[in-house]
């Protein structure tokens, strides 16, 4: 007897209000199979994978069949199937930040034993010992005991990646669920699921990277416009192609094959567990400052992220701070922008004077890009609509947008080739493609400094060259840029010197000039 698939799709087409996203598809998954899913920002791959969880339906007319045999017969019904399904998303992650109740990593981490948003099961002492090992072996250790509202966008993932891991789910869904951990905590992450795939779970992983294609992945799903354009296994080299025919099919690029397109050089300082690289104009010395902190140390939970930090940036510059997941990255640009603020003792300076500023005025002159920004859009606003609130620095329109400022906003969609978009519900489109209507929302007001945390998660190759050419272009008209990213990612700026910064075990920092 041929055995039941877990899912089967059959000509399946699926819309999201109103705009059809999924054409046509036809795809059998067998148990012990694991599979790749590629393709650009908005191919339909994140749409694919809810199509798979469940989470959304063929449409009502002329969508297809989709058949689940998870339970050992075959039923078109997604009941239950969440239950033996495991899956780890930005959305999910964003999700989570959204809800009211206060919970630590510990409770996220071992509702993964049932599949559910809430313990309602009392566990077993078994399963409590199996929650510790994988801790331990995922190095989640104080983790556990904070408010996940707390934790950086990689620690959240780490919890969220050992939760789907913990409990040997028979199916594993992941998009793009690397983005935002450092590389060895990628590597690690990236073993376990090898070593899940080897112990017999299916796996289905949604990725831009080729490095993240492990051995276990031997099928590739190539989707392009919301069609599936290629199917492959990779071991025979095999392919059998769907739709319409192609000679080429663009693959996503590596970050290693364009780490050398940027001409900018920047110097790597060991600073205890983490590293901060420093870019540098020579004749910034003698320029007023942009930011200034005096034995700066910010706490959060009670506990100290940043600690009797010294540092201080002038016009000109452009600063890449690179490190591990909890290093204090994002905390860093959170205290530029305001949001955060020195422990007593500390004080920090912008704009060249010693007054303070208020929220309003450092956001008048400052960009930000962040996964927090993302999932603080909540409303049913247009891309159109969310580049615009970037004139009043606010989550949705406040006041009445002029012509002038719906002029520059549809400058810079097309600038940023989201005009097709423009329309588009921002709630609907593709993780990546947010994160580019987010940076057009940065600029829109032309600020001074821009402050990008991890710019690039989420987006394939051809959208980071145009963000690469994007950035190059708005330092070339005098913005300074602060980034955060764990990806070695080359902006395309001027050459410019390096100069060097010292930090010592994360309490001192010291500027030269190179």
């Amino acid at each position: 007897m041929r055995p039941l698939p877990l899912v089967q799709l059959d000509n399946v087409s699926v819309s999201l209000a109103g705009k059809r996203i999924l054409h046509g598809l036809n795809w059998r998954w067998r148990a012990g199979e694991s599979w790749a899913v590629l393709g650009a920002n908005g191919s339909g791959k994140s749409t694919f994978l809810r199509l798979v969880a469940g989470e959304l339906h063929p449409d009502p007319v002329d969508g297809g069949r989709r058949t689940y045999g998870l339970n050992g017969e075959l039923s078109t019904s997604a009941v239950g199937v969440r239950e033996r399904m495991a899956f780890v998303s930005p959305e999910q992650q964003e999700r989570y930040l959204n809800l009211e109740w206060v919970r630590t990593g510990r409770d996220v981490l071992l509702t993964g034993f049932h599949q559910t948003d809430y313990l309602y099961r009392r566990l077993t002492a078994e399963q409590k010992a199996a929650a510790e090992k994988l801790a331990e072996e995922l190095r989640l250790g104080p983790l556990l005991r904070r408010d996940v509202q707390t934790l950086s966008q990689g620690e959240f993932r780490r919890v969220l990646i050992a939760r789907a891991l913990l409990g040997r789910p028979r199916v594993l869904l992941l998009d793009e669920f690397t983005d935002g951990l450092d590389a060895a905590m990628r590597a690690t992450l990236l073993a376990a699921v090898q070593r899940a795939a080897e112990s017999g779970t299916s796996v289905l992983l949604a990725t831009h990277r080729e490095d993240e294609l492990l051995p276990a992945l031997r099928r590739r799903l190539v989707l392009e416009a919301g069609r599936v354009v290629v199917r492959e296994i990779a071991a025979k080299g095999r392919r059998e192609h769907q739709g319409e025919k192609r000679k080429n099919v663009q693959r996503p690029t590596t970050s290693a094959q364009r780490s050398n397109d940027g001409t900018a050089t920047t110097r790597a300082l060991e600073v205890g567990s983490w590293k901060l690289n420093v870019e540098r104009s020579p004749s910034a010395s003698s320029s007023p400052f942009l930011f200034r902190l005096r034995n700066v140390s910010v706490y959060l939970d009670r506990q100290p992220v940043l600690r009797n930090v010294n540092w201080e940036m002038r016009p000109g510059e452009h600063w890449a701070i690179t490190g591990p997941n909890g290093c204090g990255k994002s905390t860093f640009l959170k205290l530029l922008l305001g949001e955060r603020h020195p422990a007593v003792g500390g004080a920090i300076h912008r704009f060249g004077e010693t007054r303070r500023h208020t929220l309003w005025e450092i956001r008048a002159r400052v960009g930000y890009v962040g996964p927090d920004l993302q999932t603080a859009y909540r409303d049913d606003l247009t891309a159109r609509e969310v580049v615009a609130s970037g004139c009043f620095a606010s989550i949705g329109l406040l006041d009445a947008v002029t012509r002038a400022q719906w002029r520059r906003v549809d400058e810079l969609l097309e600038q940023f080739s989201l005009g097709g978009l423009a329309g588009e519900n921002f709630l609907r489109l593709s993780y990546g493609q947010r994160r580019r209507v987010l940076l057009a929302r940065a600029v829109v007001h032309r600020p001074q400094v821009l402050l990008l945390d991890e710019l690039f998660d989420g987006l394939d190759s051809a959208a980071c060259r145009l963000l690469d050419q994007q950035l190059g272009q708005l330092s070339a008209a005098g913005a300074c840029v602060i980034f955060t990213s764990h990806q070695r990612r080359a902006l395309a700026m001027e050459a410019i010197t390096a100069a060097t910064l010292s930090l010592a075990d994360g309490k001192r920092a010291e500027g030269t000039t190179g």
